[in-house]
């Protein structure tokens, strides 16, 4: 195809191509060549005689070379897993001295009190060992680049001309290679200088043009001269800010923001998302019931079915709790699969073990895209885990599987009108309607890994990039992302923790509205995700009476008949997902201890130290139920005491214990276990363990209305089906070690009497209960919205 010009067009990004092509295309023009900066440096120049390193082979050289002793001493492990994490602050480190062509020996001249001296002797040899592995192997990476390195004319050769648009900085190298590009090549640069970016300009400046701040220049950098200057011009008409106390309400206020922007005139197209920290997209997607977003960055696949089950079945092997297990139970992971890995878990990886976990996990995805970045991913790793001399654990590799997994990302096909994107994307290209979530110190400004091992003060005497260095040049992208803009829109979080960035101050203090606006916004944001509570009636032919009825049960439909029918009828079931203890998992834990201290019936073993053993090793992976364990433990030490001082009567006996009945009574199945039958003399004493705190036992005045007929059911069940007669009936105080007699036994039997005739219907209304304050903890209680 034939160009306008043989001119090469060069931008910081690929949007940034983008953009400008999309509105040359109206122009009824032949289009110009165009390429990114990044193109243009590894294009325009060449290696001889030596080849480039991928990732894996760098991290092997780098791991090999940090072999030296007093390595911990810069915060770095010598593990393998570990140092895989943290090698990339030596990667950065090396990497910004060579970028900036400052040797590491003069690191030590400037550091002229020595307080630095151990470090950039440990980093120096560090360093010195890497480029020397490097020339060994005659490869080449961006630390040894700039001193391997030639001009390509062949590519130069093409173009009559090179135009930039210079957004940001260039490093020493970087500038090296622009100032040899046009001593070959007519080289225009098209830049801006404002407060923010004084020292990405001042290298202009050094080389004789006369820049001031405050203008937007074209420079033509090969005959050093000024082509076109312009004041710089700010189109921004609206700025509204908006906190909020909590992080996810921004999404409303996104949402909101758009629909202003587009009634404003404002196409869908010229609208941006900025977000700070792209963790925060993933929540973004699940509130995206509108389609609104495509996302420049591509869509994670951390909620994908590979993602999900290869975290599943680490956190299985590598936890033992109960989420973990049930997690594994979701995601219906093979058992098998399982069992085998468990058995090297904790052993050196062997290839045909990670192959297991790969044909697995192949198996169960069906995303093409996905399966190809997956294959390509364990290419990569089965070089650097079965090419290195040292030996990692299993575990340790599946951890670093899964790390590189989560930074996959897929193309977003399905895209809407509004991208989303990061700072750095939004280089060079300019927006009508620009909106910033999560202006928070917490994410502006961006750290970086490079300031790890020495101080900025040290740093500006090496010449090399400083924080604040690093801060100004975000602003600098803030400032023109938000001064091309014509309505701006910034959203943060403000609560105890998170406050919003020193950024404001600079580029809106006096916009800026400090009040929270969550309750303003609730209804954009979850009016489509309310819970459809279910408020009809539910009436169903039924006859209770063919039911088989437990004391609970009944508790339960005497308390609320509506969560008697969603648990009995319905069998909606409690999900056991959340931490939060139960009210019954104590309880079980005790019944159970007293279970088996009792069960040789042999009253004259009972001690502390055998029901202290006993209940420690009653298993539950509830960690918030540990502090209760330990205080019911005390409880228990006086429990022993009380329970020694009652069998001082020695015609006191244990009879049985956990004694489960199912019998029919007056035509209706009753069913349940007795915790506990003892007998002094002729006298049988059923007694009903209890370990709530809030223990009431009904009187001649309260009676009428109980619901708890669980001793009357243990006397029913011990009269009718072991015949036993002269019967007293006990609640079994646990927490203060005290037996409350049911005195109001046979009153409640008659209640329980009347209460099965009621039982004998044809259509029952399984309504909700009046009584709120039974719903506090009740399980169901968001479905009936109480």
């Amino acid at each position: 195809m034939l160009l306008i010009d043989n001119k090469l067009i060069v931008y910081p990004t690929s949007r940034a191509i983008r953009e400008a092509t999309k509105k040359r295309s109206s122009e009824n023009l032949l289009l110009p060549s165009c390429i990114t900066i990044d193109e243009l440096f590894k294009k325009s120049i060449s290696i001889s005689n030596k080849k480039y390193i991928d990732e894996e082979q760098r991290f092997l050289y780098l791991k090999s070379a940090s072999n030296v002793k007093r390595l911990e001493k810069l915060g770095i492990s010598n593990n393998f897993t570990s140092f895989l994490k943290q090698s990339d602050y030596l990667f950065r480190f090396f990497g910004e001295l060579s970028a900036e062509k400052v040797s590491i020996d003069s690191l030590e001249l400037v550091d002229t009190y020595e307080y630095y001296k151990e470090h950039i002797e440990i980093l120096k040899e560090i360093y010195n060992n890497y480029t020397n592995i490097l020339n060994e192997n005659n490869a080449i990476d961006k630390i040894n680049l700039p001193t391997n390195y030639e001009i390509n004319s062949n590519f130069l050769d093409r173009y009559e001309s090179i135009e930039i648009y210079f957004e940001g900085y260039f490093t020493n190298f970087e500038l090296e290679i622009i100032l040899k590009i046009s001593k070959q090549i007519k080289t225009i640069i098209n830049l801006s200088f404002n407060k923010y970016n004084e020292k990405s300009i001042q290298s202009f400046i050094e080389l004789g043009f006369d820049l001031k701040c405050g203008f937007n220049y074209k420079i033509d950098l090969t005959n050093k001269e000024i082509l076109e200057k312009e004041e710089e011009i700010s189109y921004l008409e609206n700025i509204k800010t908006s906190a909020f106390t909590s992080r996810i309400n921004q999404i409303a206020f996104i949402k909101e923001s758009i629909t202003n922007a587009v009634n404003s005139g404002i196409e869908a197209q010229n609208i941006v998302l900025v977000v700070p920290d792209e963790k925060f997209i993933s929540i973004i997607e699940q509130f995206d019931d509108e389609g609104y977003f495509n996302y420049a960055m591509g869509k994670s696949i951390n909620n994908s079915k590979i993602y999900k089950s290869l975290t599943s079945i680490y956190n299985y092997l590598n936890e033992d709790e109960r989420k973990t297990k049930e997690t594994v139970e979701f995601y219906k992971i093979d058992i098998a699969l399982l069992e085998s890995l468990k058995t090297v878990w904790n052993k050196s990886l062997q290839k045909d073990d990670f192959n297991l976990v790969v044909e697995y996990i192949t198996s169960i995805e069906h995303n093409k895209e996905l399966i190809e970045k997956f294959d390509e991913l364990i290419y990569k790793l089965n070089h650097l885990f079965f090419n290195s001399i040292q030996k990692i654990v299993f575990k340790e590799a599946i951890k670093i599987l899964i790390q590189k997994i989560s930074k996959i990302s897929l193309d977003d096909i399905n895209s809407g009108m509004i991208t989303v994107m990061g700072l750095l994307e939004t280089r060079a290209v300019d927006y009508e309607a620009v909106i910033i979530c999560d202006f928070n110190e917490n994410f502006i400004p961006k750290s970086s890994i490079k300031d790890k091992f020495l101080s900025s003060i040290i740093k500006k005497r090496a010449k090399l990039p400083t924080q604040k260095d690093r801060e100004n040049l975000q602003k600098y992208y803030y400032y023109k992302l938000i001064n091309s803009a014509k309505n701006l829109y910034i959203s943060y979080t403000q609560n105890e923790t998170m406050q919003i960035s020193r950024f404001a101050d600079e580029l809106f203090k006096d916009k800026m509205d400090t009040q929270t606006k969550d309750k303003e916004y609730k209804e954009i944001l979850y009016k489509n995700k309310n819970i459809n509570h279910f408020d009809e009636e539910i009436i169903f032919d039924i006859d209770l009476s063919k039911q088989e009825w437990s004391a609970t049960s009944l508790k339960k439909y005497l308390e609320c008949k509506r969560k008697y029918y969603l648990e009995y009828i319905h069998k909606i079931k409690e999900h056991s997902t959340s931490l939060k203890p139960k009210g019954y998992e104590l309880g079980s834990m005790v019944h159970k201890t007293l279970e088996s201290a009792y069960r040789s019936f042999d009253v004259d073993n009972i001690n502390f130290e055998l029901i202290k053993s006993l209940f420690e090793k009653q298993v539950n992976h509830n960690p918030f139920l540990l502090l209760d364990k330990e205080v019911f433990l005390k409880k228990l030490n006086t429990f022993v005491e009380f329970e020694n001082k009652r069998f001082e009567n020695r015609d006191l006996k244990v009879l049985d214990i956990e004694k489960d009945f199912k019998f029919n009574f007056n035509g209706i199945v009753l069913k349940g276990s007795i915790d506990r039958i003892d007998k002094l003399n002729d006298e049988y004493l059923l007694i009903d363990y209890k370990t709530s705190s809030s223990l009431k036992v009904d009187s001649l005045k309260t009676y009428d209305s109980s619901v708890d007929f669980q001793l009357e059911f243990y006397y029913l069940a011990c009269r009718e089906l072991f015949g036993y007669e002269n019967i007293k009936a006990y609640y079994y105080d646990l927490n203060s070690s005290r037996l409350l007699e049911e005195t109001v036994l046979l009153e409640k039997l008659e209640l329980l009497k009347d209460i099965f005739i009621e039982l004998e219907t044809k259509k029952v209304n399984f309504e909700k209960c009046d009584k709120t304050t039974i719903c506090q903890y009740c399980e169901f209680k968001t479905i009936c919205d109480r």
